[in-house]
């Protein structure tokens, strides 16, 4: 069920409805909820969902006794392989037949009828990082199956993020009845779901034709021309996916429950160490706390911290899809980063550090990561390696700076873009300062006369356009 459809919002009044209506009822009510939510996808994704949750949560209860690790081992193993069978198995085959040269798909099998199940990505990491927190201690187990079920599968976060913690959300749920309608949280949420609308609607939307057509024949592209198209997906997949997180985030306001940010204006970013804490926010930290430092982090030396760095962001590439590109897309990443860790080291050791005060450096350096990013947002779009790569050659050939005129205005609609990002920036930097100017020198009728015309475009696109996110694939 998608979020800008009317199907989800009489799903969402009606909940919030009987929400506050019936506090003593508001976990059985989100369960509900949850489950009608899910079953759109298929009930036997349902079943496999709530099977996986209720062995997680079992096998959780029992990691504080004598066989604690064997059940956290349990609990990690089922869950692996369950993302593995689902989302890698194809994959694998397919790479065993060109290696061995040997047959092992029929046309017809039944590997090739697997279908993804709808958020297998984000609440596998959700399960996994339960358990170990409890087996460590950094989290009380959920008092009930009820708790722990609204914790993995809270509709506002369950599909696409942002990835949550136990000891983040699980204690907000054990004072769900106590919540109270504030009118503060119900304007929150309004906000963040209009941005998130806003965005995906009037942004991604109508940026994925452009996209689309661009990359339609990729071999065909000039060096501007892949230029261009890739810095139109870069922002259509932020505009996207971060619109689902705001969403996600509003959500929660409404209903009194915190979710995280899952995105900062991450395009503004000087460095890719940078870059990290402000994209995908959620799954960064999970890949930091859960992968990274599982390594041994940077306590065993500075190759071997590097080698811990080129490892987790090539996991979080896996993690992304069933292609080698993005592994690669992965190991990219974990280039800039250890390339961005020897720079900053050097800048120490050579006395520069007093670059970093400037301004125009820090402009200079906003731009040229742009540049890698959107390098590496070729890998992400395109799943041939052959054409990716070809296609990367001829953005760093010097052909790539002439533009043709037939491109002018794509070229500016993606500095538009950029201005656009700026000003989210600001706008989100700034929320108290301009939302009390808002009201202090608006009127209440002016005010309504805008969100009347706002809420009615959005009504009207939302009609006109129903498109998937972009991460329900992953």
């Amino acid at each position: 069920m998608l979020f800008h459809t009317p199907e989800f919002f009489v799903l969402l009044i009606v909940t919030l409805v009987l929400y506050y209506l019936i506090p003593t009822k508001r976990t059985i009510l989100l369960s509900i909820a949850n489950i009608l939510f899910y079953s759109v996808s298929g009930l036997g994704f349902l079943v496999l969902f709530l099977t996986i949750t209720t062995v997680t949560y079992l096998c959780s209860l029992m990691l504080q006794g004598r066989y604690r690790k064997l059940f956290l081992w349990i609990a990690i193993t089922l869950n692996v392989l369950d993302i593995v069978f689902f989302k890698y198995s194809l994959f694998i085959l397919h790479d065993l037949e060109k290696v061995f040269s040997i047959h092992l798909i029929a046309q017809h099998s039944f590997w090739v009828s697997i279908v993804l199940p709808i958020g297998i990505s984000f609440y596998t990491f959700e399960l996994i990082s339960y358990v170990v927190d409890v087996y460590k201690q950094r989290t009380k187990p959920a008092k009930s199956i009820i708790d722990f079920w609204i914790f993995i599968a809270f509709f506002a976060h369950l599909i696409a993020g942002p990835i949550m913690r136990g000891h983040e959300f699980i204690p907000q749920i054990e004072k769900i009845k106590s919540i109270r309608l504030q009118l503060s949280n119900f304007k929150m949420g309004c906000f963040y779901l209009t941005l998130g609308l806003f965005k995906k609607i009037m942004l991604a939307d109508n940026i994925a034709p452009m996209v689309n057509n661009f990359f339609a024949d990729p071999a065909h592209l000039s060096g501007s021309g892949a230029w261009i198209s890739t810095y139109l997906f870069a922002f259509q997949i932020f505009f996207d996916f971060s619109a689902y997180s705001d969403m996600a985030v509003g959500i929660g306001y409404l209903f009194g429950l915190e979710l995280p940010r899952n995105f900062m204006t991450p395009y503004l970013s000087a460095h890719a160490t940078e870059f990290w804490r402000r994209w995908h926010i959620t799954l960064s930290s999970w890949i930091r706390d859960y992968i990274y430092f599982s390594l041994g982090g940077s306590r065993r030396g500075e190759l071997r911290k590097y080698a811990n760095l080129f490892a987790a962001m090539t996991i979080s590439g896996i993690w992304h899809g069933a292609q080698w590109t993005f592994v690669i897309w992965g190991m990219y990443h974990g280039a800039l980063l250890i390339a961005h860790k020897i720079y900053t080291m050097l800048k120490a050791k050579l006395k520069l550090t007093w670059i970093d005060r400037f301004f125009a450096y820090r402009i200079l350096a906003v731009f040229v990561f742009f540049q890698l990013t959107c390098i590496g947002w070729v890998f992400f779009r395109i799943h041939d390696l052959h054409t990716a790569l070809a296609l990367i050659h001829r953005m760093l050939s010097i052909q790539a700076l002439h533009v043709p005129h037939q491109l002018y205005s794509y070229l500016l609609f993606a500095i538009g873009l950029f201005v656009l990002h700026i000003v989210e920036y600001y706008l989100l930097t700034y929320a108290s300062a301009i939302s009390a100017f808002w009201h202090r020198y608006f009127p209440a009728p002016a005010r309504a006369v805008v969100y009347t015309v706002l809420v009615s475009i959005l009504i009207v696109f939302i009609k006109n356009v129903a498109s998937g996110f972009i991460y329900f694939q992953f």
